[in-house]
């Protein structure tokens, strides 16, 4: 399975560096020790960083959702222009006029790669889901009522991760668009 993984991230290797970058940083900024500051290593943690547990759950939280809220909002701000030129306004491969390439189809593809790169790489690795879902019993009940739902979907898309689902998904959308054109 870590194989599998492993390609998958490098198919999509923009995403997991800047996910692993944003990581750091949320690391740096809680003060929680850093194990190990290889962004790209040849197993699951392709794209994360090794680090020590967070001694509360505030920064626990912080560590397994603001990454990834950071690359969501990059990634949707690079794909929405390209998904908006090539499905809305119809920008095709080929000029109709003279039939050469367009330039403009090659960009709204390279943009929507980054885009979709960063985006499936919007989760915290599954042990870090699964010790935010321990600690929650340390954080008030009005804070756990509230933050029930994005735990629940962090921890699901986090599992979902660990099997290259979101690359899988991705690629399965670009063969049909491809075979719809």
């Amino acid at each position: 399975m870590t194989q599998f993984f492993w390609i998958f991230g490098c198919l999509t290797v923009c995403g997991a560096v800047l996910r692993a970058y944003f990581e750091h940083l949320t690391l740096k900024l809680c003060r929680v020790p850093v194990e190990d500051r290889t962004y790209l290593q040849r197993n699951e943690l392709f794209g994360h960083v090794e680090h020590k547990p967070a001694q509360s759950f505030a920064k626990n939280f912080c560590i397994c959702f603001l990454p990834g809220l950071l690359v969501c909002l990059i990634g949707a701000l690079i794909a929405l222009p390209a998904v908006l030129q090539l499905f809305v306004m119809g920008v095709m491969p080929r000029n109709i006029a003279d039939g050469r390439v367009s330039v403009m189809f090659i960009v709204c593809a390279v943009l929507l790669y980054f885009g979709v790169s960063l985006l499936c790489h919007a989760f915290p690795t599954y042990e870090d889901t699964l010790y935010l879902w321990e600690n929650r019993k340390q954080a008030h009940p009005a804070v756990r009522i509230l933050l029930f739902i994005p735990i629940v979907c962090l921890r699901a898309g986090a599992f979902l991760a660990r099997f290259g689902f979101w690359q899988i998904a991705a690629a399965a959308a670009a063969v049909v668009w491809i075979i719809r054109m």
